[in-house]
């Protein structure tokens, strides 16, 4: 039984060949799967050729041309805030709505909604100036005055009901998906540290390199999950000291990274002499590593009904719109911050759902 340091000693060449000959044996395997295979093989020729930064099958290589980022979008990797005591002090400070008052035009949230919010402000300063003028008889002749809007007051008074079940659900929606998300990333942190205890604890005393290879192998893993759907750093940058040279270059080359991490955790497994019930723990666990893969993959690919966000946005717009004609009567000039205020906490609900939907 060869040994884990034969496995992963061998060059990235060899071992795309071998998997190269067992697709072409493979009758399973499609004819685009063995011309993605035949591409990898070509660009392997060269082992001085550059490592392509985006592989073929990766979810970068689909993106299309990568162009530069707005503000709002580059600062969404410094949302991931992990929690540790101090914060949790800090979260839960009897101050904390005060200083949460005082950090509103630093929300995030505030600034993504900034646009609908400004909308709503100019609109609302058009209708109040409007109002003015008719009352002052500064009108050109022929122009109505902006007497009680019926119809405008109706349909707020009749659709918020409505509009509040839709952003309601929408946001629910997006939190189990964030809830999922959470879960299956903490799921993949204990079934990593299950994992490297069975390798502690079952690996034969002299498989002390397979040891080494399946620890390195997992980390690796877990990066190669975050920069398969966060690729906000190269593979080098975050598995450099980790992999070998040998390793990285060829989980570099590969069609889907994530995929051959586990596989290649999954063959130090089939190479050390291992008892049948622990050997079949340890594929259970990669098993829930492909689990989690999957159910990342389906977040990402599969919004909540496109039908349904697009609805709801154009509805709040609408509603948005109309009231400063609804309100204008009653508050007058008053109408500016109130609709103002009422656009930043609905506009900030649905940034909050498309945020958590992601």
């Amino acid at each position: 039984m060869p040994s884990s340091a034969s496995l992963f000693g061998r060059c990235p060449q060899q071992q795309l060949l071998r998997t190269s000959r067992f697709a072409g044996s493979n009758p399973s395997c499609s004819p685009v799967c063995r011309a993605r295979r035949l591409i990898v093989i070509n660009s392997a020729k060269d082992p001085n050729a550059p490592i392509q930064s985006n592989p073929l099958g990766s979810l970068s290589s689909q993106a299309g041309t990568v162009t530069p980022l707005p503000r709002s979008e580059e600062a969404r990797k410094y949302f991931r805030t992990v929690y540790d005591f101090p914060q949790w002090r800090s979260h839960r400070s009897q101050y904390r709505l005060v200083q949460r008052l005082f950090t509103i035009p630093q929300s995030h949230v505030i600034q993504n909604a900034l646009p609908a919010i400004s909308w709503v402000t100019l609109v609302a300063t058009l209708v109040a100036s409007y109002g003015t003028a008719s009352e002052a008889h500064l009108l050109p002749e022929g122009l109505p005055p902006l007497s009680p809007h019926a119809a405008a007051a109706s349909f707020v008074s009749n659709t918020s009901v409505a509009l509040s079940l839709l952003l309601v659900f929408r946001t629910n929606s997006s939190y189990g998906r964030w809830d999922e998300a959470r879960k299956m990333w903490g799921g993949l942190l204990n079934r990593s540290r299950d994992i490297m205890r069975q390798g502690a604890t079952c690996f034969p005393p002299e498989q002390l390199e397979a040891r080494k290879a399946l620890a390195r192998w997992v980390v690796a893993f877990a990066r190669c999950l975050r920069l398969h759907f966060q690729p906000e750093a190269s593979l080098e940058e975050q598995l450099r000291g980790v992999l070998t040279p040998a390793e990285l270059d060829m989980l570099a080359r590969s069609q889907h990274r994530p995929v051959r991490a586990i596989h290649a955790i999954s063959q130090i497994i089939q190479s050390v002499p291992l008892h049948p019930i622990h050997q079949q723990q340890m594929s259970a666990n990669l098993t829930f590593f492909h689990d989690v893969l999957g159910g990342c993959e389906r977040l990402l690919r599969a919004p909540i009904p496109v039908s349904y966000t697009r609805h709801t946005a154009r509805f709040l717009f609408a509603w948005l719109t109309l009231l400063p004609l609804a309100l204008y009567p009653t508050l007058g000039w008053g109408v500016v911050p109130v609709c103002s205020g009422i656009a930043a906490v609905l506009c900030g609900i649905e940034e909050i759902g498309v945020q958590c939907e992601e």
